[in-house]
């Protein structure tokens, strides 16, 4: 039969034992947090390259004249020479000539 000291002994085991596993579940949980900052400065290091890299080829694309309602000036202009008419439509099917 247990006795009651058997039975506290047994208690303070099982919370030792608990009290371990518990530091070892937090040890490889801020393991994997510090993996996930990591990784989250990398992707912010790249998300940040990709904008200035963005905002070089906005700006190429500005010189160029090439934003917004600009293309479709120069579509109309395009419209406009005789002998052009055709260019961006149909390229290729159907042409008589």
């Amino acid at each position: 039969m247990e006795t009651r000291i058997d039975r506290i002994e047994r208690y303070i085991e099982e919370f030792t034992k608990g009290m371990l596993e518990l530091k070892e579940s937090q040890k490889k949980t801020d393991e994997q947090i510090l993996g996930l900052k990591e990784y989250h400065r990398q992707t912010e290091e790249l998300l940040q390259a990709t904008i200035k890299e963005f905002r070089v080829t906005q700006k190429s694309l500005g010189d160029l004249g090439l934003v917004q309602g600009e293309v479709a000036t120069f579509q109309g202009f395009v419209a406009g020479i005789p002998g052009q008419q055709d260019i961006g439509r149909n390229r290729g099917a159907g042409r008589e000539g």
